[in-house]
């Protein structure tokens, strides 16, 4: 947070004055190319003023957020609990001092102080269900309350943010530290007061504020990397809050459709075993793996075990290679995958199957001289939101090389896929280590010996029939086996 303030040079009148200026400033004019469907539905929750959703202008051609993302979340019972319990927190910060003096001095509460505190929003709040004015309440009481309020509806809210926005951080932004508590309220009530000009219109919300960041809602694609900053992080996917201008793609099958042999590199360092087995699924099933000549999987000894469920499929044209380590701590996937992927391509213009196109599964950046010293080949490069580098992120956009985001196409049948690869690997693993080297055939002889009694062939085989076939295996809610449909036994 920066020390200097505008505010801190503005005595109570002054301040008053620039805010009623700067709330009536003329609405905002559109920046091409930029989204405000993020900033609109945090707007609104916050408790941002109605008009700046252009609700009851003259004027409304273009508001500062979308009018129809209000009147979606107004429609819905816990977004509107959320924005008035927001905008009443506000309104108390903001008047903190005013309204004290009138409860106080006048012994007036909440509900009949209509210049200082909305009586609509309370009246809201009511029809909601939340009876928030009580009598003998205290000022900073009612702060705690608007804490506590909030604490279950918010997280209903998560439905109006799409899953590749890091829900924990839109959510932080409603819950101040040691918000239950009135000495965390007057903390937090000191920084707003004292940098109130820099805190999103004026909303009184959980914010470290910084006089460079100007108005952070402005825009999605300015927003939501501040807000990931602020949460010692970083947003690298641009595409999904600008129109154009980005060399991401939504879905590969144009790449395909483009293409007329493909190869595809699979780093097992560097990609999720689950969501390429989804991506390879999904290529299959649209048919575009006909155009693949080969699948590369290069593989470490110490990556995951689930790449054993994709070298299993015999379906796909698939060539794994497991490289070894000439040092312990260095791993040698990348070079070979490069390698391996380079001679492939060079190799096919000797055959005359020339290999037009390759994709890269892999967030790691070292396969930037592949596609470099290859202008020859279309690449695509497919990656992993959360492990791509910026620096990476920047050269594959000024180069426009494309790009596919494996997480947000995989993570609707997330936990299908993980179902099935976990599946398959304990019905081997029972199959090919338990089940084949149990006989029972030999625990019936074994019994035989043990117990010293004697049985022909036919007489075993009756018994199998009649007493062992019957039983099947179970198991506990621990895990553990045991023998289901035994025949009863005699006393």
């Amino acid at each position: 947070m920066n020390d200097f303030s505008i505010a801190n040079l503005l005595d109570e009148n002054k301040r008053e004055s620039l805010q009623s200026f700067s709330e009536n400033l003329p609405l905002r004019k559109d920046t091409p190319g930029t989204k405000r469907e993020i900033v609109s539905r945090i707007a609104f929750l916050i408790g941002v003023d109605d008009r700046y959703f252009g609700i009851n202008q003259l004027d409304a051609a273009n508001p500062q957020f979308y009018r129809s993302v209000y009147e979606e979340m107004n429609q819905d019972k816990e977004a509107r609990i959320v924005r008035n319990l927001c905008h009443l927190r506000t309104k108390l910060q903001k008047n903190f001092k005013p309204i004290l003096i009138e409860m106080t001095s006048d012994i007036k509460n909440l509900n009949s102080i209509p210049d200082l505190v909305p009586q609509e929003t309370l009246k809201a709040l009511e029809d909601d269900g939340i009876q928030f004015v009580r009598a003998r309440r205290r000022l900073d009481e009612y702060i705690v309350d608007v804490h506590n309020y909030l604490l279950p509806h918010v997280p209903n809210c998560q439905k109006f943010f799409p899953d590749w926005i890091k829900w924990p951080y839109i959510k932080n932004l409603f819950f101040i530290i040691k918000g239950n508590t009135t000495e965390g309220n007057k903390d937090a009530a000191k920084i707003y007061n004292e940098y109130r000009d820099w805190f999103p219109y004026q909303s009184f919300i959980n914010w470290d504020p910084d006089t460079n960041d100007g108005n952070i809602l402005r825009d999605d694609a300015k927003f939501l990397p501040i807000l990931y900053e602020r949460n010692n992080d970083r947003f690298y996917d641009m595409s999904k809050v600008t129109e154009a201008g980005d060399a991401a793609l939504t879905d590969p099958e144009e790449f395909f459709a483009n293409s007329e042999r493909v190869i595809i590199a699979i780093d097992c360092e560097n990609a999720d075993p689950c969501k390429v087995i989804g991506i390879l699924k999904d290529l299959e099933e649209k048919e575009m793996l006909n155009k693949v000549a080969k699948i590369l999987l290069v593989d470490d000894e110490h990556t995951s075990p689930q790449w054993k469920a994709l070298r299993r499929n015999d379906s796909l044209p698939l060539e794994y290679y497991l490289t070894d380590r000439v040092k312990e701590e260095k791993s040698a996937v990348d070079v070979a995958l490069a390698i391996k992927c380079f001679r492939e391509i060079v190799e096919s213009r000797v055959t005359g199957k020339m290999i037009d196109s390759a994709v890269i599964i892999s967030s790691d950046c070292d396969f930037w001289p592949l596609i470099e010293l290859t202008p020859e080949v279309n690449f695509l490069v497919m990656l992993e939101y959360d492990n791509c580098s910026q620096a990476y992120y920047q050269r594959l956009q000024n180069n426009d090389i494309p790009f596919f985001y494996i997480d947000e196409f995989f993570r609707a049948g997330n936990v299908e896929l993980k179902t099935e690869i976990v599946l398959q690997e304990v019905i081997r693993d029972l199959e090919e280590n338990h089940l084949s080297k149990l006989n029972l055939f030999s625990v019936i002889n074994r019994a035989l010996m043990k117990m010293e009694v004697k049985m022909n062939e036919g007489e075993v085989m009756q018994f199998y029939e009649k007493y062992i076939s019957g039983m099947s295996v179970g198991f506990t809610k621990t895990g553990n086996a045991e023998l289901q449909n035994k025949p009863a036994l005699k006393k």
